[in-house]
């Protein structure tokens, strides 16, 4: 596709002395050659595609926070300082997209595939130059890294611009591209892309097999014992990100045995002394993010995140991101049903409130470690048990699933009569668990809702409402045929 182009180039990062590897900071530009001459190099260049997933354009803002959960109706309608209304029907009239919303996802379009041609080019370049990666286990790591998430990226997209899955897996959806080069593309069908996505993770799952799995939240005074590369995994594509991922796609596939499978195997995964790799939490009046929860997540640009996220979420009705209202704020979390002690809208825990309405904590991150300022959570251990509970035909066990992690939000455990009401607190949990990380709206997809809460269209919903369009440069330019 000839918008694919190397960035890593002119935006490669020097690791800091500092413990975060993820703290960086600019150097000069380098000639590729240059870069990849040594395990420095191959460090620098993953570590500037990781800065390249948290720009704004992607997961740090619109395929979190962001554009994907202003199309779940998560926030108040109107954006500060601009002229987006997403309570208007347009907004999903992708087939004739308006200009606001072609900005969104032409822009989402070409930044990720910029960072797949990226990595891309990594993993070509560890495979002619990789003899340079010279500590041992640093060559599968960065190999296993660099896999996994191109393939998340891959499915993201597949989620975004693929079909209805369950309902037309045959429909060409996206391009899948493995090498750097400005060879022309085509359309695969979603199946064919969704295959290809798994044997990609299968690859980084056996690559990272003797991840260490760092996961300290060190406080100001303590410094981790592992290697500066090595620490704080849950800030990287690390061995149990894959297989969550894996658990996802399979999930996306209709694949419950082995969706199931890998939800259970991050669940059960055990540390050396062992204890519990991920746990739920119980309490985030300070540890809003939920700290032993994140299974994958983004380190942010440090000197930006902090001051951005005190301005959108804010109690403020001109603030990017706050519900007008607090009736919206009951109805999005059941309060009704589950009441306010349900510590994801509890005031000061989960939420913080006004006379007028209410924004979330999740991003007040200064209180409980340094190591998890500015932190983006992509996959965290919910999703897991949603997944087992979406799994199994038992109702009693499904529900079981579901109350598990009810529990540790406080709130009672649930009983499901059928199906039916199955998928209802399933979508619940979705629509309470993973607010402004940007999920709901690929569950909703997933399974073809005809409308859901506060949707705007008073017609149902179709496949096409939930289908971005390719961008027509792609088409004209014939980087797609």
């Amino acid at each position: 596709m000839n918008k694919l182009t190397y960035i890593l180039l002119s935006g490669a990062m020097a690791l800091s002395s500092c413990g975060d590897w993820l703290d960086v900071k600019p150097k000069t530009n380098v000639e590729e050659g240059d870069l990849f001459k040594n395990e420095q190099g191959f460090k620098e260049a993953l570590t500037g595609i990781y800065i390249e997933m948290s720009r704004n354009n992607l997961y740090g803002q619109n395929l979190t926070y962001g554009y994907i959960d202003f199309l779940a109706q998560r926030y108040s309608v109107v954006v500060r300082g601009e002229t987006e209304d997403f309570s208007l029907p347009t907004w999903y009239e992708f087939e004739q997209s308006s200009d606001n919303t072609v900005r969104f996802t032409n822009t989402i379009w070409s930044e990720a595939y910029n960072t797949i041609a990226n990595l891309n080019n990594l993993l070509s370049r560890i495979e002619t130059n990789g003899d340079a990666i010279v500590t041992k286990g640093y060559r599968d790591l960065i190999k296993g890294e660099a896999l996994g998430l191109r393939s998340f990226l891959y499915f993201d997209l597949l989620r975004m611009w693929g079909p209805v899955y369950k309902d037309n897996p045959s429909s060409p959806s996206i391009p899948y591209r493995t090498v750097f080069d400005r060879s022309n593309a085509k359309l695969l069908p979603a199946k064919d892309v969704a295959d290809s996505i798994l044997v990609s993770l299968k690859r980084a799952e056996q690559l990272l097999e003797n991840d260490g799995m760092d996961l300290s939240f060190p406080i100001y005074s303590e410094t981790s014992k592992a290697e500066p590369f090595l620490r704080r995994r849950y800030k990287r594509m690390n061995k149990y990100a894959v297989k969550a991922e894996l658990a996802r796609v399979y999930m996306y596939i209709g694949d419950k045995a082995n969706a199931a499978a890998y939800a259970s195997e991050v669940i059960n995964a055990k540390k050396e002394n062992g204890g519990k790799m991920f746990a739920l939490i119980t309490d985030n009046s300070t540890d809003h993010l939920g700290s032993t929860e994140l299974i994958f997540s983004l380190s942010m640009d440090s000197e930006t995140f902090g001051y951005e996220m005190e301005n959108n979420f804010m109690v403020s009705n001109w603030s990017n991101f706050y519900i007008n209202g607090k009736s919206r704020i009951n109805e999005l979390f059941d309060t009704q049903v589950d009441g306010n002690n349900d510590m994801r809208v509890k005031e000061g825990a989960g939420f913080e409130f006004s006379v007028d309405g209410g924004f979330t904590l999740k991003y007040r991150q200064n209180n409980f470690s340094y190591a998890l300022n500015n932190t983006m959570p992509l996959i965290r251990l919910p999703e897991m048990y949603y997944i087992l509970a979406e799994c199994t035909d038992n109702l009693k066990e499904s529900a079981r699933y579901i109350s598990i992690v009810r529990g540790s939000r406080g709130v009672d455990d649930v009983e499901f009569a059928d199906s039916e009401e199955k998928l209802y607190n399933i979508e619940k949990e979705y629509r309470k668990e993973f607010y402004a990380e940007g999920q709901l709206w690929y569950f909703y997809k997933r399974h073809g809702y005809k409308t859901f809460q506060f949707c705007p269209l008073e017609k149902e919903l179709t496949e096409a409402n939930y289908r971005f369009c390719i961008p027509d440069d792609e088409i004209t330019l014939g980087n797609i045929n």
